[in-house]
């Protein structure tokens, strides 16, 4: 046997046939995902507007509905890698192996499905890739909001207690022991 291409491959997928049940169980574990991950864009806009409106109390709200999102799709990419076994098995038993030993992919199983069921599946895989794209996107604005808030704020407290935390002259990596600095604020007023 040698190397088959994908589109043999997925000939030889079509051959066998999943039943509806099958299909039916994948796709609603990778709806139940698409709503987990809308709910968790829900909670990073959430953690945005707290980033931008100061607003700690509702930041850390956002953050525990966030890790306790995070656990329930955790739970569901298990389901759906126990489930992407399960048809791997019944692939198998027909005689659809991959020659290079990876995975099946979605595109794979969908190969082995009805155009009805194949066209769900997709849809619905495509829908959560897309979810998944935008929590991505506003995590990634939220991490840069939280690099200038540190930032700011290691510059607010450089201006209230006058150390710059840079040198100038001197030697790099040095750092002597400063004498006391009267800052824009001092503690003992």
């Amino acid at each position: 046997m040698g190397q088959e291409t994908k589109k043999e491959a997925a000939e030889r997928a079509a051959g066998v046939s999943l039943s509806s049940g099958w299909a039916e169980g994948l796709i609603g574990i990778l709806a139940s995902e698409t709503d987990t991950v809308t709910a968790l864009m829900a909670e990073a806009e959430g953690k945005q507007r707290a980033l931008v409106d100061d607003d700690l109390p509702a930041l850390e709200e956002a953050v525990a509905r966030e890790a306790e999102l995070l656990r329930e799709f955790e739970q569901q990419e298990a389901q759906r890698w126990s489930c992407l076994e399960e048809i791997e098995k019944k692939l198998a038993d027909a005689g659809f192996v991959k020659d290079d030993g990876t995975a099946l992919t979605l595109q794979d199983v969908a190969d082995a499905l009805s155009d009805e069921d194949r066209t769900r599946l997709l849809s619905q895989g495509e829908k959560l890739r897309e979810a998944i794209s935008r929590v991505q996107a506003v995590n990634l604005l939220n991490a840069d909001l939280l690099r200038h808030s540190l930032t700011l704020t290691n510059y607010y407290l450089s201006l209230l207690t006058g150390d710059t935390g840079q040198t100038t002259y001197g030697q790099p990596g040095k750092k002597d022991r400063p004498s006391y600095q009267q800052g824009r604020l001092d503690a003992r007023a």
